[in-house]
């Protein structure tokens, strides 16, 4: 028999009370549908706890730990937007030592036990599903679910990070063979300063064997809209599609008949294209079996082979793979083939987005390019490049009394 919402709620309290005349801190009370404030006794530090509005102690759920922007407080309500408050048991995590007046190199081994002793103390208060724990954050928080969460990756079910990229080189994995079969997503403004990095970051996860879901947040700078379509749709992935019920493979099979029925029925090239990636892209049909997945490559191949959408494919296709070169530039002649790459692609597309996307990378490497010619004036096909890391990377440094990450 079911537990009730109600009932399921009075549980926890009452578990959650007896904890507390065993000893525990008082206040510290989780209900269903609320969003708590919890003190950490190792920091001090406050998390904010949302219990899903449907939770009963008897199953297991899913958990987002979430980092909140530069100057930001920890929050749950980013997530919990994307979930219509289901399904999900979200923890804003705070920083340590969000304002400080001392050096930062040591930005990861500050944040990573209070992350550790925040995981510890939830799944010793809420019925947790430990093979289902997602690190997330936004802006800074981003960068810094890349630069805990990688190394974390053989402890976590996978990342979201939002308006950021990567805070390791490309040519570092800290994740090792944990990368591969994981979720994560990546959601950007379309003229945010951050979207490079994050297309970056996109190739590496997508690299080492990631289920990489990416999206571009249109006529967004630095900031998120109200909702994100494919950000919910990954949660749901993650959460009641996770599951396999009957009635969820019955929606997932509707939702893949639906779609490739009308995209098989659209006669307007460039719509057809478009119905076909989002339909390649979507994380539920990584749910649908592999049939499916060649199902999909069949519409897509068959939209690609006219134009305008052909010329838009090969463009698309070429821009991520000098994007990717982009990543592993170890010598001025890579720099150079890769910054002449792109302005060939602008040149042969200059109408087309990837074309003119294309146009902004090879402004920024040729600017690296001119920067290691005047650092080396007698520069050698094996000469590094100067200037690339810090335009890629983020390293935390102080500003005032606030946390800065520089790229």
């Amino acid at each position: 028999m079911k537990t009730s919402k109600m009932a399921g709620g009075a549980a926890v309290l009452l578990a959650l009370a007896l904890n507390t005349a065993a000893g525990e801190l008082p206040g510290q009370v989780l209900s269903a549908g609320t969003e708590s404030t919890i003190a950490l006794p190792l920091s001090g530090t406050q998390l904010k706890v949302f219990l899903p509005a449907n939770y009963t102690a008897e199953t297991k759920w899913p958990v987002v730990f979430f980092y909140p922007g530069q100057g930001g407080k920890p929050s749950t309500g980013f997530i919990r937007r994307h979930t219509d408050d289901r399904d999900f048991i979200v923890v804003g995590v705070p920083y340590v030592t969000p304002d400080s007046d001392k050096p930062m190199p040591d930005f990861a081994a500050r944040e990573l036990p209070n992350l550790r002793a925040a995981r510890q103390w939830l799944a010793a208060h809420a019925s947790v599903d430990e093979t289902r724990v997602y690190l997330g954050g936004i802006s800074k928080g981003g960068w810094t679910t890349s630069l805990l969460g990688e190394p974390e990756l053989p402890r976590l079910a996978g990342l979201i990070i939002v308006l950021a990229g990567r805070s390791y080189p490309f040519t570092t994995a800290p994740g090792g063979a944990a990368y591969r079969g994981k979720p994560v997503y990546i959601g950007d403004g379309e003229t945010d300063n951050n979207m490079r990095p994050a297309r970056q970051a996109a190739t590496f996860f997508q690299r080492q064997g990631m289920a990489l879901t990416f999206e571009e947040y249109l006529g967004l700078a630095h900031a998120t809209p109200s909702d994100a379509p494919r950000l919910r749709t990954w949660l749901q992935v993650q959460a009641r599609y996770h599951t396999g019920g009957s009635a969820a493979l019955a929606e997932l099979g509707q939702w893949f008949t639906n779609t490739l029925t009308t995209a098989r029925a659209t006669t307007n090239v460039s719509e057809k294209f478009s119905q076909a990636l989002d339909l390649i892209r979507d994380p539920r049909l990584r749910l649908c079996g592999p049939q499916a997945g060649l199902t999909a490559q069949a519409l897509l191949k068959d939209a690609t082979a006219r134009s305008p959408a052909k010329e838009e494919w090969a463009a698309e296709n070429a821009y991520w793979n000098l994007l990717w070169k982009s990543t592993s530039l170890r010598t001025l002649e890579d720099l150079r083939a890769t910054r002449d790459g792109f302005e060939q692609l602008n040149t042969t597309y200059p109408t087309l987005r990837w074309g003119q996307l294309a146009a902004e990378d090879h402004r920024f490497l040729s600017e690296a390019y001119d920067r290691s010619v005047a650092a080396n004036p007698a520069p050698q096909r094996t000469t590094t490049p100067t200037g690339l890391s810090n335009r890629s990377i983020p390293v935390p440094r102080m500003s005032g009394n606030k946390i800065i990450f520089d790229r």
